[in-house]
């Protein structure tokens, strides 16, 4: 079946733009000579301490990875996904060239001698496939289907760079995307999105993380791969539009998850911003 990036690559390159998504024309991938390695990620963000320094989940998840691994890197904003390796961000650039995505990098750390300390929590893959696939659409939704949250985050922090007809042809199949795959995770029903639902399994999973919080400054007792993903997911989430229902339950002054986002903001002060 035809994908809307067909069309469109025949479109856009009968048609001149001063900045042209490069990913509907043709992928290219030129690594830049480098000293140490360095991380790629969407820019968007801020560069102040406590603040983002992108709202990708993904992007925020591998920098605390890195950071959790004191692994030594620069890191370097990026606007155009279709530079990287695989059309995707983030990626590691390592100083002889080769290009790590996101799900190498973690093996690329164990083989530096950098990997994770082995944590004692019962159950941490279950708790990260909980996060993965309960916590993370729910920031994707946010960002690229609910409209206020489009309009705060998909399009300004993703798309800004681009003219204003190109931003809506993106934020519409990069919300094409998001939509597939929600759907794919709730396949009990069926074609339709239920935000609500969609809601109530990220709740649901906040209240799983919530009885994880102690007296250690880690969910897991130790930096860990939980810990990336679960801080990324609700740092992300705090900076959804005031009506973002999610954001609403983590923020409002009655809020049981005070202790969650007391962590989150923990995470991000004394790593992911650091």
């Amino acid at each position: 079946m035809a994908t809307p990036e067909a069309p469109l690559r025949e479109i856009l390159k009968s048609i001149s733009f001063t900045q042209l998504p490069l990913r509907h024309i043709e992928p290219f991938f030129e690594p830049e000579p480098i000293a140490a390695p360095r991380l790629y990620i969407y820019d968007g963000g801020a560069q102040g301490k406590g603040e983002l320094p992108t709202h990708d989940v993904e992007c925020l998840r591998v920098l605390a990875l890195l950071r959790f691994a004191r692994y030594d890197f620069d890191i370097a904003h990026a606007a155009e996904p279709n530079g990287s390796p695989d059309g995707r961000l983030p990626y590691l650039l390592l100083p002889d060239g080769t290009a790590l995505a996101s799900g190498e990098i973690a093996a690329h750390l164990e083989r530096e001698g950098c990997a994770l300390p082995e944590c004692t929590l019962a159950g941490e893959l279950a708790y990260r496939t909980m996060v993965e696939r309960n916590l993370a659409p729910a920031v994707e939704y946010m960002a690229w289907l609910d409209p206020a949250g489009f309009g705060a985050v998909g399009d300004a922090r993703y798309l800004g760079g681009y003219p204003a007809l190109v931003r809506r042809l993106l934020g519409w199949i990069r919300a094409g995307q998001v939509a597939a795959a929600v759907r794919a995770g709730m396949a009990e029903r069926g074609t339709a999105i239920d935000g609500e639902i969609l809601t109530e399994n990220a709740l649901r999973a906040l209240d799983s993380l919530l009885g994880l919080v102690g007296s250690s400054d880690f969910l897991a007792g130790c930096p860990s791969l939980l810990d990336a993903h679960a801080a990324a997911c609700i740092n992300a989430l705090l900076e959804a539009p005031p009506s973002f229902p999610l954001r609403s339950a983590l923020t409002r002054p009655d809020s049981k998850y005070k202790p969650l986002v007391d962590y989150a903001r923990r995470i991000l002060d004394t790593h992911i911003a650091a």
